[in-house]
């Protein structure tokens, strides 16, 4: 889960708000009821974070930082950029023409750290792309990366030419569209959406081949079946997209940072109502039906899928480890040791302990035509 700082309630939100999510609502129901009364949850989920204008990110409120709903880590200051820039610096200058592609850059802010951070360890000449499908971000990203002028450049899909050097995604494998599912006499169900009388609802679909052979394969892989009643969620985009990412890199690496787990941790038994997390103004809960498009709603990575993926599209996978270790390891072993003070010893300790942000967030580093630098900290691919 992101990190979600302490505050009162959250406010009812004001009235602009309010009516962009009806409108949003409205959207869904009338979808919805051209379905024929239901649609799966990776189609609503898909709208209400993307809808042009009317999404979660499309829309223009706030989302990072104090002023928004979480807090990623960048917000917290620049020690993953660091990290990261200490990694890749010297991979990065050793290209001919270095890029490095950020896949949704949020604020902005860690693409901005990076460049500063880079320009001391080897990867000042590296060429900044933004692969951005929000508008909205598009232009919070500019006011923030102005200074950088014709360094930065952002795209709204994946480059025509692959790029070499670096491809970066902190969290945003989170929020691809998950397809819900509930066993049911063995077999796997899809969970949808339908319209109740007080707003939408959870219900239950038909038999779906697709998911049927999506959960089968992946009890084959934890080698158990989920028990009848089990509810969680399976990535069906996730192949594609990292397909695309391997498609787009001729030769480099590619960190994924983000929330989540493994195959067993994901699916374990206890687990038993998947892993769906919603903020809305630093208030985490699990009900993605509150306030359509101002809330933001995500799931947990399986990073055993990310690898199995990412094998399949040609990448090697070259290292698995926790923000925790990754960053304790990294700010160690750098010759030029940062000064904590009060504020900054706190954001560290948020991103790096185990009860924080530092066992819950994994990197996992693919590669492709290179044998990239090894992440800082304990290898952990043993665990994939």
């Amino acid at each position: 889960m992101r990190a979600a700082l302490t505050a009162p309630y959250p406010p009812e939100p004001d009235p602009e708000a309010l009516a962009t999510s009806q409108a949003l609502c409205e959207r869904i129901r009338d979808r919805i009821a051209r379905a024929g009364g239901w649609i799966g949850f990776d189609r609503y989920m898909e709208a209400v974070l993307n809808e042009p204008g009317l999404g979660y990110y499309s829309a223009g409120s706030a989302k990072f930082g104090p002023g928004g709903d979480f807090v990623t880590a960048p917000e917290l200051g620049s020690f993953l950029a660091r990290a990261i820039a200490r990694q890749f610096g010297e991979m990065l200058g050793s290209l001919t023409a270095p890029a490095i592609l950020e896949i949704g850059a949020g604020s902005g802010t860690l693409a901005a750290q990076l460049l500063d951070e880079l320009a001391e360890y080897g990867g000042g000449a590296v060429r900044y792309l933004i692969l951005e499908p929000s508008a909205d971000l598009r232009e919070r990203q500019r006011d923030i990366l102005g200074r950088f002028g014709n360094r930065v450049d952002w795209l709204e899909r994946f480059p025509d030419r692959p790029v070499e050097g670096l491809i970066l995604a902190n969290e945003v494998v989170d929020a691809l569209p998950v397809v819900r599912f509930i066993k049911r006499g063995g077999a796997a169900l899809p969970l949808g959406v339908r319209c109740g009388s007080d707003g939408f609802e959870w219900a239950e679909g038909g038999d779906d081949a697709g998911l049927g052979e999506a959960v089968a394969s992946l009890e084959a892989a934890l080698g158990e079946r989920l028990p009848d009643g089990y509810r969680s969620e399976v990535c069906l985009v996730l192949g594609g997209w990292i397909d695309g990412l391997a498609a787009t890199l001729a030769r480099g690496a590619v960190l994924l940072v983000d929330y989540g787990g493994v195959r067993r941790e994901y699916y374990h038994p206890e687990r038993s109502d998947g892993t769906l997390i919603c903020h809305y103004r630093h208030r985490a809960h699990d009900d993605p039906f509150h306030l359509p498009g101002l809330q933001d709603v995500s799931a947990w990575v399986d990073f055993s899928a990310c690898a199995d993926a990412a094998r399949a599209a040609g990448l090697g996978v070259a290292g698995f480890t926790t923000q925790g270790l990754y960053l304790a390891e990294s700010i160690a072993s750098a010759a030029d040791p940062v000064a904590l003070d009060a504020k900054t010893a706190s954001a560290f300790r948020t991103l790096v302990l185990p009860g924080e942000m530092g066992e819950r967030f994994k990197l996992l580093l693919l590669a492709k035509g290179i044998e990239p630098p090894g992440l800082p900290g304990r290898d952990l691919r043993a665990w994939l």
